[in-house]
């Protein structure tokens, strides 16, 4: 739980700094995918490069269909939209991180 808090803690760090600007989402994709790899190596699944392939893929098509577009749209409401961005962001990967938590644990 500790480690999905500090990456949910770095996640809203790289939104509040980047939140003016369109287009680095992305960032935060690459650091679920990263925190997705570091639980699954903590819980001792194993995961190929097919697997981390297939989450690559599916996070980064449900990040862009439920983040992407809206942190895209409030990066134009100047101070509110980039704080909601940040808010997303967060929560966008607790929750991510806690539900991988629990597939790993599950099926080790």
């Amino acid at each position: 739980m500790t480690l999905i808090l500090i990456y949910s803690l770095i996640a809203g760090v790289i939104s509040a700094l980047t939140a003016p600007i369109p287009g680095t989402s992305l960032l935060l994709t690459a650091l679920e995918i990263y925190m997705l790899v570091h639980l699954a190596k903590i819980h001792k699944f194993q995961l190929g490069f097919k697997e981390i392939g297939y989450s690559a893929m599916a996070i980064w098509g449900l990040s862009t269909l439920l983040k992407d577009a809206a942190l895209e749209i409030l990066t134009f409401v100047p101070v509110i939209g980039w704080a909601s961005e940040v808010i997303v962001a967060v929560l966008f990967v607790f929750f991510l991180g806690n539900l991988a938590n629990l597939y790993f644990k599950r099926n080790v």
